[in-house]
C-alpha cells in the first residue's frame, strides 16, 4: 500500500453507493444544537472536488501544511479529504493548550494556510504566525478571509463542474504521494517542553484503518455514531453512514443523554463509541428510564480506564450490542481489546492488582521492558529486548507495528523520549504506560510509570487497581491516589463524610501516613472528561490549594 492514498477508499465507496448517506452531523453551539446537516458520499465527493480546484487555484502544492481548525461539520470533513486526495496535510492543533504552544506548534508546522471558523480568524492579528498565511473561514466571510461556503455554494450554481457520473471515471484526481509523506498532523500539549505533533502519513493512515478494521468489523450500509469525530475518517473508508451524536465535543461528560438516544432510534445507529464519562451519561439516562437500546448491535469504549459498575451496566442497558473495551494511544490505536464480559469476569475472579485490557491486536508486537525514564538519551532495539520482563512482570508497555506512528514532526527530542528503531523500519513507541503480559499472551494495566505511588524502602505502587477497589466502596464516587515529594495524597469525591468512610478507605490502602483531601468535582482531562488531571492533582498537592486536607495513617498493610 506505500505510495497510494488513503482517500482511495474513500472513493471506491462513493463509487459503489454514491447516494447513501455519508454524514448526518448536528450543529452544535455548545451543548445548544441548532440543527443538523446530511450528505451523501456523492455530495461530499462534489465538495471534494469543488475544494480541491480551490486550492489548485490558490497554488497550494503537496506537501505544504494546512492548519484547519473548525467544529465538526460536512465540509470539515469534505475540507480534510480534499486536503488528504490532493497530496496536502491537515494539521489540527489543541487550542485548549494555551496561546504559547500554539505559537509553537504553528512554528514547528510551517503552514501556508489556514481554515477555521469565523469566529477565530477574526482574531488572526493576535498570533504572528497567522499573519503570512492564506486564510479561509469554513463559515462566514471576515475580514482578512475568504469564505469557503460562498466558494461551494456557487459550485451549486454550476460554476464549478459537477462531479461526473461514476463510471465516467472522472472523479477527483488524486494525488499519489510517494512513501511516508505526511497526511495528517495533530498538535496536542506535552507536560512539558514543545507540543508534539503526531505524525500520521497515508501508509500509516491505512495500516490504521485495516487494523482497526480488523478488531472492530463493520457489515454494509451500517448507521455509526462516534463520539471521536476522528473515527469519521475510518467510517467513510468503511462505506458507513457517520451520525455524530448531539453533543458538546469539548464536554462529552455533560451530554444531553436524552437527546443523544432519541436521535440514535431516529436515524436507526447500530454502532456507539466513546468515553467512559460519555457512557456513564448514557448509562445514567436510560437506568432512569428503566429502558434499553436493543437496537445497538456493537459497541467500542475506550480513552480511559473502565469502571466495573459502568461495564455492567453497558451490558444492561445496550442488552444485543457486541461490547468491547479497546485500549490504544493517539500514537497507536488499537494496542488491545477484549470484550466486556471477559473484562467484568477478570475483575471479579483476579486478585492481580491490574485492568485486563485484553488480547494483542493484529499485526501489533507489544514489549514489556525496563528502561530508563524517558530522556533525549537514544535507546536501541537491543536495549529494549535486553531490557524484556519476564511474563507476569510489570514493566513499561511498548508497541511496535506498521499502524503504529514512526515519529513526531519535526521534534527530534519527542523522538529520542518516545520511539526506539527497529532493524525492520518500524518503531517501538515507548506509551509510558506500565503493565504485563501474561501466560495467555493478554496484556494487563497497571499505570503510569510517572504515576507510581512511592511505599518506602524503594517499593512502589501504581495505582489504577487500587483506584477502582476504593470506588466500588459505598459512599465513594471517585478516587485518585498522587505521590508528591515522598508522600501519598488520596483525593477524593465522596457522598459521605470522610470520617464515615474512613474506615472502609484503610482497610484498602497500604500502609503509611496519607495526606486526604475531600474535593467537589474530580479534574479530569478536557479531551474526554474521563482521565483524571493528575499533573493537576500534583499541582494542587505543591500548592496547598485543596477544599480539605487531613492527614490519615495506617500501621498495618493490606496485601494488595
Amino acid at each position: 500500500m506505500s505510495g497510494l492514498n488513503f482517500c482511495r477508499h474513500v472513493l471506491a465507496g462513493a463509487q459503489r453507493h454514491p447516494q447513501r448517506l455519508a454524514l448526518d452531523i448536528p450543529l452544535m453551539q455548545g451543548r445548544r444544537c441548532l440543527g443538523a446537516e446530511q450528505c451523501t458520499y456523492g455530495e461530499l465527493m462534489q465538495r471534494v472536488s469543488a475544494l480541491q480546484w480551490l486550492w489548485q487555484q490558490e497554488g497550494l502544492q503537496p506537501g505544504e501544511r494546512v492548519v484547519v481548525i473548525a467544529r465538526p461539520s460536512v465540509d470539515l470533513y469534505a475540507v480534510v479529504l480534499s486536503l488528504l486526495a490532493s497530496g496536502l496535510v491537515a494539521v489540527f492543533i489543541d487550542t485548549g493548550m494555551g496561546r504559547k504552544k500554539i505559537r509553537m506548534a504553528l512554528a514547528d508546522a510551517r503552514p501556508v494556510a489556514i481554515v477555521s471558523m469565523q469566529a477565530l480568524l477574526r482574531w488572526f492579528w493576535l498570533i504572528p504566525e497567522l499573519w503570512r498565511l492564506k486564510r479561509f473561514s469554513i463559515d462566514r466571510a471576515t475580514r482578512g478571509s475568504r469564505s469557503l461556503s460562498k466558494a461551494l455554494a456557487s459550485l451549486k450554481a454550476g460554476q464549478w463542474p459537477p462531479l461526473a457520473s461514476v463510471d465516467s471515471g472522472t472523479w477527483p484526481q488524486l494525488a499519489v504521494p510517494p512513501t511516508g509523506d505526511h497526511g495528517l498532523i495533530s498538535f496536542t500539549s506535552g507536560s512539558t517542553g514543545r507540543p508534539k505533533g503526531a505524525d500520521r502519513t497515508h501508509a500509516s493512515l491505512d495500516a490504521q484503518h485495516a487494523a482497526i478494521r480488523h478488531h472492530w468489523p463493520d457489515a454494509d450500509g451500517e448507521h455509526d455514531s462516534p463520539c471521536f469525530p476522528v473515527m469519521v475518517l475510518h467510517n467513510l473508508s468503511c462505506g458507513m453512514s457517520s451520525c455524530l451524536p448531539q453533543v458538546d465535543l469539548a464536554a462529552p461528560a455533560q451530554v444531553d443523554a436524552a437527546a443523544v438516544l432519541a436521535r440514535w432510534q431516529q436515524q436507526g445507529v447500530t454502532r456507539i463509541s466513546g468515553a467512559p464519562a460519555y457512557f456513564r451519561a448514557l448509562c445514567d439516562e436510560l437506568l432512569r428510564q428503566q429502558a434499553t437500546l436493543p437496537q445497538i448491535s456493537s459497541l467500542v469504549i475506550g480513552g480511559a480506564p473502565v469502571s466495573q459498575r459502568l461495564a455492567r451496566d453497558l451490558l444492561q442497558v445496550f442488552p444485543n450490542a457486541y461490547a468491547r473495551i479497546a485500549y490504544g494511544s493517539t500514537e497507536a490505536e488499537p494496542i488491545a481489546s477484549l470484550l466486556l464480559q471477559d473484562y467484568l469476569t477478570a475483575g471479579e475472579q483476579s486478585a492481580v492488582a491490574g485492568l485486563l485490557v485484553g488480547e494483542i491486536a493484529a499485526d501489533t508486537d507489544v514489549l514489556i521492558c525496563h528502561l530508563p525514564a524517558h530522556s533525549e538519551a537514544k535507546f536501541s532495539d537491543a536495549d529494549a529486548r535486553n531490557g524484556c520482563c519476564d511474563v507476569g512482570e510489570e514493566g513499561e508497555i511498548l508497541v511496535a507495528g506498521k499502524h503504529v506512528l514512526r515519529g513526531y514532526y519535526h521534534n527530534p527530542q519527542a523522538d529520542a523520549e518516545n520511539k526506539i528503531p527497529r532493524a525492520d523500519g518500524l518503531v517501538w513507541h515507548r506509551t509510558g504506560d506500565t503493565g504485563w503480559l501474561d501466560e495467555q499472551g493478554r496484556l494487563w494495566l497497571s499505570g503510569r510509570v510517572n504515576d507510581a505511588l512511592p511505599l518506602g524502602n524503594g517499593r512502589r505502587l501504581q495505582p489504577l487497581w487500587l483506584e477502582q477497589q476504593l470506588d466500588a466502596l459505598a459512599g465513594v464516587q471517585r478516587s485518585a491516589l498522587i505521590g508528591y515529594e515522598q508522600q501519598g495524597w488520596l483525593f477524593l469525591c465522596c457522598d459521605e463524610p470522610l470520617d464515615n468512610v474512613k474506615d472502609a478507605l484503610l482497610a484498602l490502602l497500604p500502609a503509611g501516613e496519607w495526606r486526604v483531601v475531600a474535593l467537589k468535582y474530580m479534574p479530569v482531562d478536557g479531551r474526554h472528561n474521563s482521565k483524571i488531571d493528575r499533573p493537576l492533582l500534583r499541582q494542587m498537592a505543591a500548592a496547598g490549594r485543596t477544599d480539605r486536607v487531613v492527614t490519615w495513617n495506617k500501621t498495618e498493610s493490606t496485601s494488595i
